[in-house]
């Protein structure tokens, strides 16, 4: 994991947190009875909110690395006055309320979820349903970091944020672990999807009770919640359960079983932090076996049921502390944890790539990524900037890192946006919008402005949609006299598209019918709506889409980059995400033919 300051990383994976300690905001409680239980909540911000409803057992024991199982002890009145735990993660100064552990933060009793609604819920009138997926690489975050009140109650909405298991407790195929059960969902690896997936059926049983219509069910997630997103759009398992989804900055790469599982070889398909080599280490730091040698032959040899029990029973501590290690390794690119796994039950073996064949939930969709994506990592480290003291930034060469910025967000669109939305409406599918989002018009600090430090970066949307205008104390930096007219306007005007969306499943003018209309992908016309201030260009419609050997032929022939030296470093970063046969022909054309 790349090394990020505590100002950033709160902006990658969290937007406003709600203070629940606080009780003297709240002026009443609130209880529902919903098929599930009865549950106590607050009132709160103009509306209801129920908080740490549990939607599944504890993952944690003998339920370690398996599927999640429904609830099944029930208290007589659930307190949903206070957020869980967040699940098991490494620490970090913007998750300060979790169970410190010293390795890790977090508690295995971590699935639970949280519901936003209006203050006047009204038996005979359903509301629609948002359920956010947040962020954080699916590895770290929690849904406590995000406060949709306001977004519920200006737009009579039932909103739910949901937690699930992280990194490798939520994605982790082990074949022996496999071989210990005859469930499908078990065998597949994929635990993080699957508490996404219980956790939405738990809204088709109880939603209702809280206002919410079961039939109108959006979800919608940023970053890794994005690309959550579309793997519930892949799953047959989630079919039914929602009906519009909204991926921001998401992605749709996967890892096939066996890359996640083998031995590392030093190939390509094979990684450190794949579950055989973590186990052998496991089975060293655990003492079951005296060196890698060892626990290399002992868990291939080894009764499976026994394996699992000893890794069940293990301290998370201690595997933390073993992937922990294996981040510091100087083996580059091969520390990555696997993570949404193409097992062939919870998820297509083909992926996700979204031809006629390989969506199972054909529902309306909006795709957008932000413009300077991959600014908010570039920051703090690339080639053309330097981090001093973990806090502030030094752009060495201005007219690169923005140059390395394009490049690298033109390819996050292409896989997040563009290609998607080409391979759906070549299956046939039209109800399919999508956005860029280019506010930057950050303020300064010391020499650094922000707005070309960051500009229309990763997360910058989350306060816009959300509508608090918070990013835990940076946005005295965001925001100023100058702009906060203009950014507060553009706020209004993204939550009525969202809004309108999950009523309709048309973004169109926005709820109150008064935006620039927002038309779907076409081929031959409009392609997507840019979202901007006034100060800038504003709420306009674009019809330019991008492909990746297009962008590969212009980044080789631009002037501006001097070395092809360079131009291939360039490259080599981007065609990681490439799967268009004839981009990566031009890459090995020009930067590996004569190697």
């Amino acid at each position: 994991m790349k090394k990020i300051s505590y100002l950033f990383l709160i902006i990658l994976i969290s937007a406003c947190a709600i203070d629940v300690a606080k009780k003297e905001n709240f002026e009443e409680t609130k209880l529902i009875s919903s098929a599930s239980g009865k549950y106590l909540g607050i009132e709160l911000n103009n509306g209801y909110q129920w908080l740490g409803i549990p939607y599944a057992e504890p993952p944690q024991g003998s339920l370690r690395w398996k599927a999640p199982r429904p609830l099944r002890s029930k208290a007589k009145i659930v307190e949903a006055l206070k957020f869980s735990d967040s699940c098991p993660q490494v620490p970090s100064i913007s998750l300060d309320r979790g169970v410190s552990k010293g390795e890790y933060t977090g508690s295995e009793d971590c699935l639970y979820l949280n519901i936003f609604t209006p203050k006047k819920i009204v038996k005979d009138k359903k509301l629609p349903v948002m359920f956010w997926i947040h962020g954080g690489g699916n590895t770290s975050g929690e849904a406590a970091s995000y406060d949709f009140s306001k977004l519920a109650s200006a737009h009579e909405l039932v909103i739910v944020s949901v937690n699930y298991r992280l990194g490798f407790l939520g994605w982790f195929y082990h074949p022996a672990f496999a071989a210990t059960s005859n469930n499908l969902e078990d065998k597949s690896g994929n635990f993080g999807t699957l508490d996404q997936i219980i956790a939405l059926k738990w809204v088709q049983q109880n939603i209702a009770d809280f206002g919410g219509d079961k039939d109108n069910v959006t979800i919608f997630g940023e970053s890794a919640g994005g690309h959550n997103v579309f793997a519930l759009l892949s799953s047959p398992l989630a079919k039914d359960l929602f009906h519009k989804a909204i991926s921001q900055s998401g992605a749709t790469n996967t890892f096939n079983l066996e890359e996640a599982s083998k031995f590392y070889d030093n190939q390509e398909t094979s990684l450190l932090a794949s579950s055989k080599e973590v186990v052998s280490k496991l089975l060293v730091i655990s003492e079951n076996s005296k060196d890698l040698f060892e626990a290399n032959i002992a868990q291939d040899s080894m009764n499976e049921f026994k394996l699992l029990e000893q890794m069940q029973e293990l301290d998370l501590s201690l595997i933390f502390k073993v992937y922990k290690a294996i981040g510091k390794s100087k083996e580059v690119g091969k520390k990555m944890i696997p993570r949404v796994l193409s097992d062939g039950y919870v998820l297509p073996k083909r992926g996700m790539q979204f031809s006629r064949k390989s969506f199972y939930n054909n529902v309306p969709v909006i795709f957008g990524t932000n413009r300077d994506e991959t600014k908010l990592f570039a920051a703090m480290e690339s080639d053309y900037s330097t981090s001093l003291f973990n806090r502030l930034v030094i752009i060495r060469n201005q007219e690169m890192y923005d140059l390395t910025a394009e490049y690298a967000s033109n390819n996050w669109k292409i896989s997040a946006v563009d290609n998607p939305a080409r391979d759906m409406i070549a299956s046939g599918k039209n109800d399919i919008y999508a956005y860029r989002f280019d506010w930057d018009e950050q303020g300064k600090l010391l020499w650094m402005d922000f707005s070309k430090i960051f500009g229309a970066a990763h997360a910058m949307e989350i306060p816009f949609i959300t509508g608090t205008m918070k990013l835990l104390g940076i946005e005295r930096f965001m925001f100023n006299e100058e702009n906060l007219t203009e950014a507060l306007r553009l706020s209004i005007a993204m939550q009525s598209y969202w809004a309108e969306f999950a009523y309709s499943g048309d973004p169109g003018r926005g709820r109150d019918n008064n935006l620039p209309k927002w038309n779907s992908w076409s081929n031959s016309g409009d392609k997507f709506l840019i979202l901007d201030s006034q100060n800038d260009q504003g709420i306009v419609m674009s019809n330019f889409e991008l492909k990746r050997i297009d962008e590969f032929k212009r980044l080789y022939g631009d002037s501006r980059i001097k070395k092809d030296k360079t131009k291939c470093r360039f490259l080599n970063n981007l065609v990681q995400n490439a799967y268009e046969k004839d981009a990566i022909s031009f890459y090995n054309e020009k930067c590996l033919q004569g190697e």
